[in-house]
C-alpha cells in the first residue's frame, strides 16, 4: 500500500502531525506498535500546559511557548476540556524570599515580552490566591493550563479518521529501505510504501532512527505521581528551588480537570518498560510537597508513573535523516512534549514542504463531534434510551451508553474505555471493574477472556 506520508507513532505528537496533514490533500498513514493511540509516553503524564521551560534558549522552550498559545483554539475545535490557571513558585524560607525579585526579573524578561504576566505575591497576596498554601511569598506566572489529555488524544484520533487518515495499530516497524523518491517500511503486518516518513515513535524513536542508519542516544526517565480526591489548590503550586533536585524533574501540586489533585512527577532513570511505583517514589513526593499545604487531610486514591525519553544534550531533536530528506526524526520529545505538540506539528509540516512535499489544502474539513457523557445529558434535562442508561460506574456516572460511545470512537481495551469515559477513576478506584469488564465485552462482541487492559498479554480474566 502506498502513502504520501507515514507517521510512526500515535502519541500526542504523532496525532498532532496527522491532524495538521489531515487539512491537506495527502494520503497519510499512522503506524503504532500499541493497540490504541496514546498508549506510549502520552499515557502517563499530568496533563499540564506549560509556560516556563529552562534552558530558555532551547528548542523545547521556544516550542512550548508557541504550542501553549495554540491550545485554546484547538480545544474549542476538538471539544476538549482545558482549564487556564497560574503557576506559583513558593518561597518557604527567608533565603528564598530574598531571591524572589531576581527570579521575577529573569522570568519577566523571558516570558513577559511573550505575553505571559509574571508578578510577585507577598504573604497576603499568596494567602488570598491560595488559602491552603504555606509560604512567605511567591512568583506567579500566568498562562498555564491543565487539559484532559485522554480526551485530547481521542478527539485528535477521531478527527484524523474522519478526514481520511489511515491507522495501522498493533503494528511494529521492523525494517526500512530508502529508495530514490520513496521509502519502503517493513512491518509486522506487511509492507508499506511512502514518499515521506515522520519518526514520532517516542520511547522507540532511537530504534526507528537506527533503521535508517541514524544514531541517537536515549535515556529513560520514570516520573511517579500521586493522585488525591478533591482539589487542594486553585492553581499549580511548586516550591521555589534555587538548586534543582535531579530526582524531582520540577513537579508541582496540580489541580486537574477531573476535580482531583496530582503531586509530581518525580524523576528516576530506569528502563523504558518500568512504570512501577514503589515506596521510595512516594516518599520523594511526600517530602517535597506535603509541607506546602496547611490542610493535608486529603485522600490519596492512586499512584501511577509515566516514562519519558531523555535525549543526549537534553533538548528536542527534530531533524532530517542523514541519508534522506524524505525522513524526519523526532527524538527525545519529553516534557514539555504535550505543550509543544501543536507547534512541533506545524514545524514538521514546514520541513515536509522544504523537502518537496506538495501540500494542497482541502476544500472541506469534517469537524469531530464532542463526546457527550450521560451525566451531561441528564444534568441538562435529557433522557437516555432504554437499556443504555444502566450505571456501570457510580462514582463517575458512567453508563452503558457511555461505554458504547467510547467503543464507537475506537476503544478496544479496558484502558481505552477508562481514558474516554473516566470509568473507575473515582474515589473507590475501580470497585465497578468486574461489571465494567462484562459490559465492555458485551459491547465489543467478545468473550471477557479476550478483553485486555491495554493490549498484548494484559489479560483481565482467567483464560
Amino acid at each position: 500500500m502506498s502513502y504520501d506520508v507515514a507517521i510512526i507513532g500515535s502519541g500526542v505528537v504523532g496525532l498532532f502531525i496527522a491532524y495538521e496533514l489531515a487539512h491537506y490533500k495527502v494520503k497519510v498513514l499512522v503506524i503504532d506498535r500499541e493497540v490504541e493511540p496514546g498508549f506510549g509516553v502520552s499515557k502517563g503524564h499530568a496533563g499540564v500546559i506549560h509556560v516556563v521551560q529552562p534552558p530558555f534558549n532551547s528548542l523545547r522552550s521556544k516550542l512550548a511557548v508557541d504550542g501553549n498559545k495554540l491550545y485554546d483554539g484547538i480545544a474549542r475545535r476538538l471539544h476538549v476540556r482545558i482549564r487556564r490557571l497560574s503557576a506559583l513558585l513558593v518561597a518557604r524560607n527567608p533565603i528564598q524570599l530574598i531571591a524572589l525579585p531576581a527570579v521575577w526579573l529573569i522570568l519577566n524578561r523571558v516570558y513577559g515580552k511573550r505575553g505571559f504576566r509574571v508578578r510577585i505575591l507577598g504573604p497576603r497576596g499568596l494567602r488570598r490566591s491560595e488559602p491552603n498554601v504555606n509560604g512567605l511569598g511567591a512568583v506567579e506566572v500566568e498562562g498555564y493550563g491543565v487539559i484532559n489529555s485522554f480526551e485530547l488524544v481521542s478527539q485528535l484520533y477521531n478527527f484524523c479518521r474522519l478526514n481520511g487518515v489511515d491507522f495501522a495499530l498493533s503494528t511494529e516497524v521492523t525494517g526500512a529501505k530508502v529508495l530514490e523518491d520513496e521509502v519502503v517500511l517493513v512491518t509486522s503486518k506487511g509492507v508499506y510504501r511512502t514518499r515521506y516518513v515522520i519518526n514520532a515513535a517516542g520511547l522507540y524513536s532511537a530504534d526507528v532512527a537506527r533503521l535508517f542508519g541514524d544514531e541517537y542516544r536515549l535515556g529513560f526517565g520514570k516520573g511517579a505521581m500521586l493522585v488525591f480526591w478533591g482539589e487542594q489548590t486553585r492553581n499549580i503550586v511548586a516550591p521555589l528551588q534555587l538548586i534543582p533536585n535531579p530526582k524531582t524533574k520540577g513537579g508541582a501540586i496540580i489541580p486537574t480537570v477531573f476535580g482531583t489533585t496530582i503531586w509530581g512527577p518525580s524523576l528516576s532513570i530506569g528502563d523504558r518498560g518500568d512504570r512501577s511505583v514503589n515506596e521510595d517514589d512516594v516518599g520523594v513526593l511526600i517530602r517535597k510537597f506535603s509541607g506546602l499545604l496547611r490542610n493535608r487531610g486529603f485522600t490519596p486514591i492512586r499512584a501511577y508513573a509515566g516514562v519519558r525519553p531523555i535525549p543526549e544534550g537534553d533538548d528536542f531533536i527534530i531533524m532530517y535523516s542523514k541519508s534522506t530528506r524524505h525522513v524526519i526524526h523526532l527524538v527525545g520529545i519529553e516534557s514539555p512534549g504535550l505543550t509543544s505538540a501543536p507547534a512541533i506539528a506545524k514545524r514538521v509540516v514546514e520541513m515536509l514542504r522544504d523537502a518537496g512535499a506538495v501540500l494542497t489544502p482541502k476544500e472541506v474539513i469534517k469537524e469531530v463531534d464532542p463526546m457527550v457523557m450521560s451525566r451531561d445529558i441528564i444534568s441538562e434535562g435529557g433522557m437516555i434510551s432504554d437499556g443504555q442508561g444502566d450505571v456501570v460506574c457510580p462514582c463517575m456516572g458512567v453508563t452503558r451508553a457511555d461505554i458504547r460511545e467510547a467503543i464507537r470512537r475506537g476503544a478496544r481495551t479496558l484502558d481505552g474505555v477508562i481514558f474516554r469515559t473516566g470509568l473507575g477513576m473515582g474515589i473507590c478506584q475501580g470497585m465497578c471493574l468486574g461489571r465494567a469488564i462484562k459490559v465492555i465485552s458485551e459491547e465489543l462482541g467478545i468473550d471477557p477472556t479476550e478483553l485486555t487492559k491495554s493490549g498484548g498479554d494484559s489479560w483481565l480474566v482467567t483464560r
